[in-house]
């Protein structure tokens, strides 16, 4: 159990900096550092690492070694479709059940977005996003269903994490939560669906200029 235990935990953390490209796409990852770096065997940075390879974080390569995985753009792609066809159906819902409450919560939640986007505090701006999109899963009454694309969002983080601001700056995103915030206010499926279409597309923007210019960018 400890055993497990330990590799769930390890297998959080390196998911963290991949995605917050703290480790960046084609850096190694070396087992004995990482075991040395928290105090552990070896045994359960290699399960962390077995599972942030089936995740597709991770290229393992036997006899070789390990290295962050470059951002696959088929994978961004299926993971952009798959969560606007799920949000912008999800958002309509809220928009027309969401109490009171539920909107003074998301509202307050764009109001921190505002402060972090000025502050340039990225980490909180993309913690106060997750947020956002969980309290309008849970206004709709299908919380658990945001926990069910955990796995899938994965690959469209970390293409949000590099480009916020680039070409797309952070205040973008708050206006676009502020749309959609609109629409649910007003009661409006119809503009709060939009909303969420366009700002859920807007995180392929950056996809062009990434896989010409950029060499942690892979096609397949």
């Amino acid at each position: 159990m400890k055993t497990r235990s330990a590799a769930q935990g390890i297998y959080e953390l390196l998911r963290g900096e991949i995605v917050m490209n703290v480790l960046k796409p084609m850096d190694t990852i070396r087992e004995a550092a990482i075991a040395e770096r928290l105090g552990v065997s070896r045994t359960p940075v290699r399960e962390a690492l077995l599972r942030l390879a089936d995740l597709g974080l991770v290229d393992i390569y036997p006899q070789s070694g390990t290295r962050v995985a470059p951002i696959r753009i088929e994978k961004v792609r299926a993971a952009q479709l798959i969560r606007e066809a799920v949000e912008v159906e999800i958002v309509g819902r809220a928009a027309l059940d969401a109490d009171a409450e539920t909107l003074a919560r998301l509202e307050t939640l764009v109001d921190d977005q505002r402060i972090a986007a000025g502050r340039g505090d990225i980490r909180r701006l993309f913690e106060l996003d997750e947020a956002f999109h969980r309290a309008i899963f849970a206004a709709a009454g299908f919380l658990s269903v945001s926990e069910e694309l955990e796995d899938l969002r994965v690959h469209l983080d970390r293409l949000r994490y590099i480009s916020v601001a680039w070409p797309r700056p952070a205040e973008f995103i708050v206006r676009e939560h502020t749309a959609i915030l609109a629409g649910m206010a007003a009661r409006d499926a119809a503009a709060a669906a939009a909303a969420m279409r366009a700002h859920l597309r807007a995180v392929l923007a950056p996809l062009a200029i990434l896989s010409q210019d950029m060499p942690q960018a892979a096609s397949g």
